[in-house]
């Protein structure tokens, strides 16, 4: 038999888990890391974290397991990058903090190439993509854009330390901005105008791609006791896909974590505003985020003092209430809201409301977000057929029936939560076998309830409107 580690290098912590061929749990890890914010609209963190928290995660997923790990790979946040030199070890050394997609200093940045941008990949950049931020570092610290031999991201930085090479995955070279997905190439045109070349960029594998061996320094740190095989990984979203028990074309994942992802997958190329790029397993993936969705329940939690059982027991106790919202930016919109900057609010309160009652609407507004790109793909012209639900919010039986209800739809929520690490089990198996296999669905399924779905067919109509004047101010 074999064993296998799937590793998750998220926004706010890493998750390690051992697997076995059979796809089996057989231990698990977490470690969290904290977010720098020393001014409004800087969002960074220190790339060591990264490393460390794979090294703490393996060490415990492996902790009570005496047999020999076989590969491995990683799941990984997109977007996030770190500025790094190179002494004459080889070994990396990181100029900054590592940058990460929810920053958003570089808005004068996104505002002056925007044009220039849009004329060479027909993409409209925003303050929070990559190529906005080098930017600004361009600018702003040059010394630093100057010694610079290596962007890497999340999963580069990692893959790095593991084996010394410099490497990425398309579905995340795709997140950074000056990759063409359809040549499967960094695109010239965009490396000259930012101001850097493809040499101070990582090779792009394709997910299960062999990169090499993990070094000795890291089999000792851990506590293996032999080399472990490392394949090239596949960012978060992709990963999920794959790790949700069952998935096919036409399928929706619904990805809750820090930031909820609606991905969808079709065989045929669309030209859509979606963020696009090859699966791995055929077809093309799409996806949207709902920016401020994970973020605005733990900031709420964290404000209210609970924990989250006692927020869920609260939340259930309280009805339908056609005239309380609350808007969740607690960190901005996504794209799919248009270019305005969306805050956090709460609209129609009284006397009468109670902590559950502020919990629910919060629970309802995410739903809200989801429902909007959901609306969004159908517009499209997307089949969407079955809805797949993974991550730490299945744990909500109140969240998923308000999220079904608001949808009115059939959720699939799969029992496998570690969705992500299962996804990258399922990348790392694939190198070892070259090829995916398939499992089938095993989870529960929750039904909507058809009076609740009325109720928020109209409040969701009126949460929109009140957003669209908003947004006119």
């Amino acid at each position: 038999m074999s064993f296998y580690l799937g590793i998750d290098l998220g926004t706010t912590g890493t998750k390690s888990v051992l697997f076995d061929d059979g796809g089996n749990l057989l231990g698990k890890g977490y470690k969290g890391y904290s977010l720098i914010t020393p001014k409004e609209n800087i969002f960074e963190q220190s790339p060591e974290d990264w490393y460390s928290a794979v090294v703490e995660t393996v060490r415990s997923a492996i902790s009570n397991f005496d047999g020999v790990v076989d590969a491995l790979s990683v799941s990984a946040q997109g977007g996030s990058f770190v500025f790094c030199d190179v002494n004459e070890k080889g070994e990396i050394i990181a100029l900054t903090n590592a940058i990460t997609w929810m920053d958003r200093r570089a808005e004068l940045e996104a505002e002056e190439f925007c044009d220039k941008i849009y004329a060479i990949n027909g993409v409209k950049i925003g303050a929070g993509s990559v190529l906005s931020k080098i930017l600004w570092f361009k600018k702003h610290k040059p010394e630093i854009f100057a010694k610079t031999k290596l962007i890497l991201s999340t999963s580069d930085y990692v893959y790095y330390k593991l084996t010394g090479k410099a490497v990425i995955d398309y579905t995340s070279a795709a997140m950074m901005g000056f990759f063409d997905s359809d040549k499967n190439a960094y695109n010239k045109e965009l490396l000259k105008l930012v101001g850097l070349n493809e040499s101070q960029l990582p090779v792009v594998l394709n997910p299960g791609d062999f990169i090499d061996n993990a070094n000795k320094e890291f089999i000792s740190k851990v506590g293996l006791t032999k080399n472990v095989k490392v394949y090239c990984g596949l960012h978060d979203q992709f990963a999920a896909s794959l790790g949700a028990n069952y998935f096919s074309n036409n399928d929706v994942i619904i990805s809750t974590g820090t930031t909820w992802v609606v991905y969808a997958r079709n065989l045929e190329k669309k030209h859509c505003k979606f963020s696009t790029r090859k699966h791995p397993d055929g077809g093309y993936g799409y996806f949207n985020s709902a920016v401020s969705s994970g973020t605005v329940l733990e900031w709420t939690k964290n404000n209210y003092n609970l924990s989250y059982d006692e927020m869920n027991k609260l939340a259930s106790e309280s009805v339908i209430d056609e005239k309380l919202f609350v808007y969740p930016f607690v960190s901005g919109n996504g794209s799919y809201r248009g270019d305005n900057l969306l805050t956090y609010g709460v609209e129609g309160v009284s006397f009468k409301h109670k902590k559950g009652d502020i919990f629910r609407a919060t629970m309802e507004s995410v739903a809200f977000e989801i429902k909007q790109i959901i609306n969004d793909f159908k517009q499209k012209g997307f089949e969407l057929n079955n809805f797949i639900v993974t991550g730490g919010a299945t744990r909500s039986d109140i969240w998923m029936q308000i999220l079904s209800d608001v949808l009115g739809e059939k959720l699939y929520i799969s029992e496998q939560v570690d969705g992500c690490c299962f996804g990258a089990y399922s990348v790392a198996k694939k190198g070892e076998t070259n090829s995916f296999e398939k499992f089938q669905f095993t989870g529960v399924v929750i039904e909507p309830n058809k009076v609740n779905n009325a109720l928020y067919e109209k409040k969701f109509l009126a949460y929109n409107q009140n957003l669209s004047i908003k947004q006119k101010f």
